[in-house]
């Protein structure tokens, strides 16, 4: 039995689609009302939102590990405001959280459509997901193992994941993608409401998934400069299959290399906000889970 979830917007201040989402439902929260659990709506990084910007010290959908939310040597704004949220909707790891399921509202700069990255492993986060991929057959599913230790918003709850919609660049509001968001979510609820009454929901036993292997670093010189572009014909190509010998990226010289490795599905391609943490695109296999 859920009793509770929550809609997270703004962990990202210039991710605007989860900002204006949860600001139109706390001015009409009828919308993401359901008969038998809570709708809590919440903006995160109050601060960057206001300057629309990603963060202020550091990226808050990292900040959520037990090592940091444990020390309390650590003071930068993006730390504080962690373990100020985690005290609210968490506490992470606790046997009785605050909220059960939470789902976090992004957007990407990459042609990823719409899509969900999850890194719970709990049944229902994966039921509501295989939910979703019923009620919208475009939706993609990447399942993320890129850190040592899930640090994410949603890992403050037993359930949840993050909506991933683009492409739509940084601080813009973008109508088709707030509104594909925004019906992710109403059928999130219900699949919830129905979970609830015991209804029969016909779900799938299987998701096709994209399963994370790698992160993919752009060129570099000996001074961690970058040498070479994304590749004109790998652009917008996130969810595609790549294969060797296929053009991956592009020198400054307009000299092409091609990808050497086995066949594998591009992500994240070109991520503006992946350029600070060091990578052009992750790989991925495509594959069926069981659930």
């Amino acid at each position: 039995m859920i009793k509770n979830i929550a809609i997270t917007g703004g962990t990202h201040g210039n991710e605007l689609t989860g900002v204006y989402l949860v600001k139109k439902w706390q001015k009409n929260p009828a919308l993401v009302k359901r008969s038998n659990f809570e709708t809590i709506t919440k903006l995160m990084n109050l601060q960057a939102i206001k300057e629309v910007r990603r963060y202020v010290d550091q990226d808050l959908n990292r900040s959520f590990g037990l090592s940091e939310l444990g020390n309390d040597e650590l003071e930068n704004y993006e730390v504080k405001l962690a373990k100020e949220l985690n005290s609210e909707l968490g506490e992470k790891g606790s046997e009785e959280s605050k909220v059960d399921f939470i789902v976090d509202l992004h957007t990407t700069t990459a042609n990823m459509g719409l899509s969900i990255v999850v890194s719970n492993p709990s049944k229902i986060t994966w039921r509501a997901i295989a939910y979703l991929c019923k009620m919208e057959p475009a939706l993609k599913v990447y399942r993320w193992k890129g850190d040592i230790e899930n640090a994410f918003v949603d890992s403050m709850a037993p359930h949840g994941f993050a909506i991933e919609v683009g492409a739509v660049p940084q601080g813009v509001l973008r109508a088709d993608l707030f509104l594909q968001t925004e019906a992710l979510i109403y059928h999130l609820l219900d699949y919830v409401e129905k979970e609830n009454n015991g209804d029969e929901l016909n779900i799938s036993d299987e998701v096709e998934i994209y399963d994370h292997e790698v992160l993919v670093d752009y060129p570099r010189d000996e001074e961690r400069d970058i040498v070479a572009m994304v590749h004109q014909d790998r652009q917008d190509k996130d969810f595609t299959l790549i294969e060797k010998g296929d053009p991956l990226f592009l020198t400054l010289e307009n000299e092409t290399i091609n990808y050497d490795g086995e066949p594998r599905y591009t992500i994240f391609v070109n991520e503006a906000a992946y350029y600070e943490k060091g990578f052009a695109m992750t790989l991925a296999e495509k594959k069926m889970l069981k659930i």
